[in-house]
Order: C-alpha cells, then sequence, then structure tokens
C-alpha cells in the first residue's frame, strides 16, 4: 500500500472511528483501526464486535493495500503531526508514515485478522434530516438506562406511526419521547431497538455532518449512513415496554415558567441534594411561584425559588434532582410547562413554543417516595 493524504482529513477520520475500538478486548486486532485502499479512498474503520464504524477519505493511491495498526498510537501520533500531506506505505506488517520532518514505523496486524463489519445491501427504510435527528437523539437518549440487566430499556426505540418517527427511551425512572415528521409515509412498518451506546456514537458522528441520514435494517443489524460514513450495530432483540399507559392523563397543577430560570434554581438545588441520593422537593405555589427545595445534614439546605405562571392550586411533589436538570438541559423551547397530578404520580415537561404546548416532546419523571 503506498498513498499520500492531509494529516486534517486523516486525524478527523480516526477521531470519529477510535472511540468504538475495544481497548480491554482478548483480540489484539480489536484494539486496531483497518487502513485499506477503495478505488481512490482511504477506508478507515473499527469496530467492537458489536458497532463498527467505517469512514472514507480522498486520497492519491500509488499501490492498492491494507494493513491494521493500534488505533490509540496511531490517531494520538497523527494529531500531533503539523497539517499539510503525509505519507502512508506499507512493507509487510510495518506501517511507514512520512513528513518532510517526521518519519515513523509502526508495527500492524494483517487485514486479514480483523472482523468483517456486517453490510445492508437493502434499500434505507428511512431517509432523515440530519439536524432534526441529532436534536431529538439528545433529547431521548439521555433517558436511556446504564444497566444492561434489562437489555430493552438499555436502548432507544425507534418505531413508524403513519408520517411520523417516534424515539422513546426509559430506565423506567423517567421517560422521553420525541416525535419526528417525515416527508413522507415509509413503504412498510420500521420498529427496532438501538443501543443507547450505539445512539451516543452516533451522535457524535453527526455533530459536524449536515444532509441526509439514510437508515438501513436487516434483522438483527441496522446502519446509519451519512457523508461518508456508516455506522453499523446489532439490535437489542425483545419487546419495548408499553409506555403509553404511564403518561398521565389528568393534571392537577402546574406551571408554565422560563427554561433557563426552571434549570437554574434546579442545579443550584442539586448542590444541597448530593448527600439525599439527589433527592429535592418542589414546590408549587398558587400565587405564581416555584421553590426547590433540598436539605443535607452535613452541608447544609438550600431553598430556590422562581416566578412562574401556576396551572392550578398549591402542589408538590419530589424527585431526583439530577433527572429534572438533564430533562431540562435538553429542552430547545425559551419556556416549559410542568405538570404534575399529586405526590405518587409522574410529573410531565413539554416544550412551549410561542405559548403552545408542543405535541412532539414530552419528557416523565417518577416521583420520589418520601
Amino acid at each position: 500500500m503506498k498513498l499520500s493524504l492531509t494529516q486534517e482529513n486523516l486525524s478527523r477520520a480516526l477521531g470519529m472511528v477510535g472511540r468504538v475500538v475495544s481497548s480491554r478486548s482478548s483480540l489484539p486486532v480489536l484494539s486496531n483501526v483497518l487502513l485499506s485502499t477503495d478505488s481512490k479512498r482511504l477506508r478507515i474503520a473499527a469496530t467492537n464486535l458489536e458497532v463498527g464504524i467505517n469512514c472514507w477519505i480522498g486520497c492519491k493511491v500509488d499501490d492498492d493495500g491494507a494493513i491494521t495498526v493500534p488505533a490509540r498510537l496511531f490517531s494520538e501520533f497523527v494529531s500531533s503531526l503539523p497539517g499539510g500531506n503525509l505519507e502512508l506505505s506499507t512493507d509487510d506488517l510495518i506501517l511507514q508514515v512520512k513528513t518532510p520532518h517526521y518519519q515513523s514505523n509502526i508495527n500492524g496486524i494483517s487485514a486479514e485478522e480483523f472482523p468483517l463489519i456486517p453490510e445492508i445491501k437493502s434499500k434505507p427504510v428511512l431517509t432523515l434530516d440530519i439536524n432534526g435527528f441529532r436534536d431529538a437523539l439528545a433529547q431521548v437518549v439521555i433517558a436511556a438506562s446504564l444497566d444492561e440487566a434489562r437489555p430493552v430499556l438499555s436502548g432507544v426505540h425507534l418505531f413508524t406511526n403513519d408520517k411520523q418517527l417516534v424515539m422513546v427511551a426509559t430506565d423506567s425512572y423517567r421517560l422521553a419521547e420525541k416525535k419526528l415528521k417525515l416527508a413522507d409515509k415509509p413503504a412498510e412498518k420500521v420498529s427496532m431497538i438501538v443501543p443507547a451506546r450505539t445512539m451516543q456514537e452516533l451522535g457524535r458522528i453527526l455533530a459536524e455532518a449536515t444532509g441526509e441520514l439514510q437508515v438501513f435494517l436487516s434483522d438483527n443489524q441496522v446502519m446509519f449512513q451519512a457523508d461518508n460514513i456508516e455506522l453499523t450495530s446489532r439490535l437489542i432483540e425483545g419487546q419495548f415496554p408499553n409506555y403509553q399507559q404511564i403518561i398521565p392523563e389528568d393534571t392537577e397543577t402546574g406551571i408554565e415558567i422560563d427554561t433557563a430560570e426552571f434549570s437554574r434554581i434546579t442545579k443550584v438545588a442539586n448542590l444541597f441534594a448530593r448527600e439525599n441520593a439527589g433527592g429535592v422537593k418542589l414546590e408549587i405555589k398558587a400565587g405564581g411561584k416555584v421553590q426547590v427545595v433540598s436539605a443535607a445534614s452535613q452541608v447544609g439546605e438550600n431553598t430556590s425559588s422562581a416566578d412562574c405562571i401556576t396551572l392550578g392550586g398549591d402542589g408538590e411533589i419530589s424527585l431526583n434532582a439530577r433527572y429534572l436538570s438533564e430533562a431540562l438541559g435538553v429542552v430547545k423551547a425559551p419556556q416549559v410547562q410542568f405538570s404534575i397530578s399529586g405526590k405518587l404520580n409522574p410529573c410531565v415537561i413539554r416544550p412551549l413554543e410561542k405559548e403552545q404546548v408542543a405535541d412532539d416532546y414530552l419528557h416523565i419523571i417518577m416521583p420520589l417516595r418520601t
């Protein structure tokens, strides 16, 4: 293999694929990235056997070839080089890297040992706007469980409903649902549960992408394609819970409040709630005020308050302050509606757009039983 390319493009591509590299695998090749020529491009790939990423960048190819090299070493080395052109070539299982002022040899492993990343050659089942999907993903993935004891809760459920894509995640303590409008009704219904770690990685990849995101689906794999990047992941098997039944139908009281101000008083209260498992009490006053009260025997206590519009009488509920803070942190709207229906029922957070409650996003948090 012999080719030349820019340091900037190579470093950016290595940063995208390197995050899925397995650092504790019993297979040494899983700690490597694959470099292989593909027509007039360089393909860079990495996998941990659950998630695989392919990235293609332009280059001048003199001789075709392939090799795998340690991901961390190669990525840190390339990012440390000055900008400009560099030359990559192989001599058996050694990758040679040359620039006008640097020359390095990196020991590699045969590309034949690199696991095959599954290809899905069917037509895309969904075509999405990257910006809208990226924002929606951030609003939902925070509610997914980090505990894989119940696998279906450690993923994001995506399904189509007429001309909508619905995205849902829950860890049984909170739930987030986002609805995205589709340009056309899909030819067939789509339903899948994608691991939350995959979706988090997808969000990072899409941070710099523009245009359209295409989604390809097989029996147990999903592939997301954008620009010159492909992310392939296994799907989680199982039935996602019937979450609709926990969404409160009635509301006793609630508030309409500035999102940033609500977030601020919640974060301040959380500073004092850390020793109390993050528990705070939220008190709604009919006169147009909301208070977030926290108490910790060692560090002290705090009451934070803000003005609001009250939608009913007095009310109170105990919540996990971090859950509330994270929910408010992903709301794009300048105001939110916060509703409760008693101390023992979940609260509901919805964005307010032009003084109207948005029907495309909701976030539910279960109360603390104190």
